[in-house]
C-alpha cells in the first residue's frame, strides 16, 4: 500500500470544520424580558448540555465523507508482489545492436554487463528494430549491425515474448538508449503486469558524429561520363569542420574532395564523369579519416553501365518517330527502339502492323511485353491483338461544342499513371471503344470508354492505348505528360526497376514483385544464398540484416544490385534525457498496468471515490432526518 500524492493528507485539519459546525448549531431557548435575574439560580446543566455534541451519526458520515474525498486526492496505490511471489521470474538480457552501439567501447561495455547479469537460468537476446533470442554462447560473437533501434517494437516483442513463457520476465536492457529510438508516446511501451523491466545505459551524453546522410546517382548508364554522384555530409553534434570525401569505384578510389560542414549542419560535394566498365560497379563515398562511428562514415550505392534495352517496333512512320524521341529523352536513353529480329527483344510495340500474331502471343506468355497502339487497321478487325478484346467502334469527337474529349478518370494507383503526370488537358479527337474484359483501365473518358488498359497474359504485359499517338488523332505526343508515360510504359513492358538501389539495413525486400513465376536467387554480401528453391519459388520476403551489397538474379537481364546501409537515424547519437529514463519502468508500467523497475501498482482512488459517494448517501439521508424532527 502507498500513497502517489501524500500531500494532500494534509487537507486532514479540515475535518475540525465539520466538529466546530456542531458545536454551533445548538437550538437558541425562547428569550423572555425579566426585570431582575437575583431570584435566578444558575443554569449549570443547560451551558454543560450546549457544549456536548448533538446528531452524533450525522457528524460521523460527514466526517468520513471529507475524509474519503482527501485519501482519494493523495492517490493511494497497492503495489502488487506478482513479479517476486509465485512462480519465479525468467530473467532475460536484452543487448541493444543497434548501429550506434558501433560507437567507441559501446558494445564492450555491453558485452560485459550482460556477462555480469546472465544467471543459471537466463536467456540473452539482442534487439534492434526486431528482437531475437540467442544462445548464451553467442555473448561473446554479439556485434553491432546496421539496423536503427525501436523500444515500440522492443515492447511489442516483449509482449509477446511474455505472452509465450506464461510466466513472470525479468527484463535487463543494456542499450545507449538513443533518443531516436523512443516511440511517440509511452503508451507504446506498455508492458504486461508481471514483466519488470530494468535499463542498465551504457552512454551518457550525446557525441559528436558526422556522417555521408545520404547519396544521388544513378542507377543504370550507358556511359560513365552521364554519372553524377551526389553526396549529403551531415554533422550531428558538432562544430566547424572540414572534411575530406572520397569517392571509390570498384574498391579504388576514384576521386577526392574536400568540404565544409557547418556547426550541426549538412554540405553537399560532388563528382562526375567517372570511368565504368560495363556491368555493375561497387561505388562508395567515404569520410577519411573516419571518427568514433564508421558504419555512417561510408555510404554505398552501385551503377550498371549497359547497353540500350530493345523494344522492337512496327507501325507508321509517324507514331514510330514521336516514340522514339520520347525514349531517347527517357531514362537517359537506355531504351532503343528498333526493328528487324523482334524476338531478341525485350518487348514490342505495334501501331497497326505486327509480326505474326500466334508467335506473338506465345513470346508474351513467355514473359514479352507487348504496347499495343490501336488504329484504323484495328477497327476493321474488331478486337485487339493477342488479347482478342471486343472493339465496338470508333468515337469521333462532336464538332460542336469543345470538339475533343479529355480523360475524365485516371487510376493513381498504377505507377503507369502516378509516375507519368496528369493526364489533364490531353485532347483526344478519336478513341476506339474498346470492352475492357478483364483488363484493368489505368484511364478513360468521363464516360467510361478506356483509353489506357493493362493485362497480364501469362508471364508478360500487354498495354492498349485506344488512340493513336500520331499527333493527329490527338495531341497527346505535344503534351507534358507523353514522354513519362512512355517511358513508364516501357519501363512496365521489360519489368524494369532500377537495376541498383540503396536501401537501409533492416529493411525488407520483396525480389520477386513484378517477375511472375520467374525463378530468381538472392545472395548476401558473402555470396551466400539468402533464400531456399521453395522461398524462391513463392516470392517470399528477405530481411536486408548485413551492410553490403546484395544481389537478386532473375535472368534475361532482369538482375539487380541493392546497396544496404547502416540506418542513418543511427547518426544522431543523443541519448535519452536523464529524467525520461529514470521514469521510463514506471511510465510503461502505468501504461500497461503492469510491470516495471517497481512492483505493480493498483490504484484504488475509484474505489474510495465510490465510498465517499455512499457517504454522501448517508450524511443526506440523516441530515433529512434532523431537520424533519426538528420541524416536528
Amino acid at each position: 500500500m502507498g500513497l502517489l500524492a501524500p500531500w494532500f493528507l494534509a487537507g486532514l485539519g479540515l475535518l475540525a470544520l465539520p466538529v466546530y459546525l456542531h458545536l454551533l448549531r445548538r437550538s437558541r431557548p425562547d428569550s423572555k424580558q425579566f426585570s431582575s435575574l437575583m431570584f435566578f439560580e444558575p443554569g449549570r446543566q443547560a451551558e454543560l448540555r450546549r457544549r456536548r455534541l448533538d446528531y452524533l451519526a450525522l457528524l460521523t458520515a460527514r466526517l468520513a465523507l471529507l475524509m474519503l474525498i482527501l485519501l482519494a486526492f493523495a492517490q493511494p496505490v497497492l503495489r502488487s508482489t506478482a513479479v517476486s511471489a509465485g512462480t519465479p521470474a525468467l530473467r532475460l538480457v536484452a543487448v541493444d545492436t543497434s548501429a550506434s552501439m558501433g560507437y567507441r567501447g559501446r558494445m564492450e561495455a555491453a558485452r560485459r554487463k550482460a556477462a555480469e547479469l546472465l544467471n543459471e537460468d537466463a536467456r540473452l537476446a539482442a534487439f534492434d528494430s526486431r528482437l531475437r533470442l540467442l544462445d548464451r554462447a553467442e555473448l561473446a560473437r554479439l556485434e553491432p549491425g546496421g539496423a536503427a533501434n525501436s523500444f515500440g517494437e522492443l515492447a511489442r516483442a516483449l509482449r509477446a515474448f511474455h505472452e509465450e513463457q506464461k510466466r513472470p520476465v525479468e527484463v535487463h536492457l543494456i542499450s545507449d538508449f538513443q533518443r531516436a529510438g523512443l516511440p511517440g508516446g509511452f503508451a507504446e511501451l506498455a508492458l504486461p503486469e508481471d514483466v519488470a523491466l530494468r535499463v542498465h545505459p551504457v552512454a551518457e551524453r550525446a557525441e559528436p558524429n558526422w556522417a555521408v546522410e545520404s547519396v544521388r546517382a544513378p542507377g543504370r548508364v550507358r556511359h560513365g561520363r552521364e554519372a553524377r554522384v551526389q553526396a549529403v555530409i551531415a554533422g550531428f553534434h558538432t562544430g566547424q569542420a572540414r572534411k575530406t570525401v572520397a569517392l571509390e569505384v570498384g574498391g579504388r578510389e576514384a576521386a577526392r574532395k574536400e568540404v565544409e560542414v557547418p556547426p550541426e549542419g549538412r554540405a553537399t560535394v560532388e563528382f562526375e564523369g567517372l570511368d565504368l566498365p560495363y556491368g555493375f560497379s561497387q561505388c562508395a563515398v567515404r569520410i577519411r579519416p573516419g571518427d568514433g562511428l564508421a558504419a555512417d562514415d561510408e555510404f554505398l550505392f552501385a551503377i550498371e553501365r549497359t547497353d540500350p534495352l530493345l523494344l522492337a517496333y512496327f507501325g507508321d512512320k509517324r507514331t514510330e518517330t514521336y516514340l522514339r524521341n520520347a525514349l531517347e529523352a527517357a531514362a537517359g536513353g537506355v531504351f532503343a527502339l528498333g526493328g528487324g529480329d523482334w524476338k531478341r527483344a525485350r518487348a514490342v510495340i505495334a501501331a497497326g502492323a505486327m509480326p505474326a500474331e500466334a508467335e506473338l502471343a506465345a513470346a508474351v506468355r513467355r514473359g514479352t511485353g507487348l504496347l499495343v497502339v490501336l488504329g484504323p487497321e484495328d477497327a476493321a478487325r474488331g478486337r485487339v491483338p493477342v488479347t482478342g478484346q471486343k472493339i465496338t467502334g470508333t468515337r469521333y469527337a462532336p464538332r460542336s461544342a469543345e470538339g475533343f474529349f479529355l480523360a475524365g478518370r485516371v487510376d493513381r494507383t498504377s505507377p503507369l499513371i502516378d509516375k507519368a503526370g496528369s493526364w489533364e488537358g490531353v485532347r483526344f479527337y478519336q478513341v476506339l471503344a474498346v470492352e475492357p474484359g478483364g483488363a484493368r483501365v489505368l484511364a478513360a473518358l468521363a464516360d467510361g470508354t478506356p483509353l489506357l488498359m493493362e493485362q497480364r497474359v501469362g508471364e508478360g504485359t500487354v498495354l492498349v492505348l485506344s488512340s493513336p499517338v500520331d499527333g493527329v488523332a490527338n495531341d497527346f505526343p505535344l503534351h507534358a505528360a507523353f514522354v513519362p508515360m512512355v517511358e513508364q510504359a516501357a519501363r512496365r513492358l521489360v519489368e524494369w526497376e532500377d537495376s541498383t538501389a540503396a536501401m537501409a539495413a533492416g529493411e525488407i525486400l520483396a525480389p520477386a514483385a513484378g517477375a511472375g513465376a520467374r525463378a530468381f536467387e538472392v545472395l548476401d554480401p558473402r555470396g551466400q544464398r539468402a533464400l531456399g528453391f521453395a522461398e524462391s519459388a513463392r516470392g517470399a520476403a528477405v530481411e536486408l540484416e548485413q551492410t553490403g551489397f546484395w544481389r537478386v538474379m532473375r535472368g534475361g537481364g532482369r538482375d539487380r544490385m541493392i546497396a544496404v546501409n547502416a540506418d542513418r537515424r543511427e547518426s544522431d547519437l543523443a541519448p535519452v534525457p536523464e529524467e525520461t529514463l529514470r521514469m521510463w519502468p514506471a511510465a510503461a508500467a502505468v501504461a500497461g498496468q503492469g510491470g516495471g523497475g517497481a512492483p505493480p501498482e493498483k490504484p484504488l482512488a475509484l474505489w474510495i471515490l465510490a465510498a465517499a459517494l455512499a457517504a454522501a448517501v448517508v450524511e443526506a439521508v440523516l441530515a433529512s432526518y434532523y431537520l424533519g424532527k426538528e420541524a416536528v
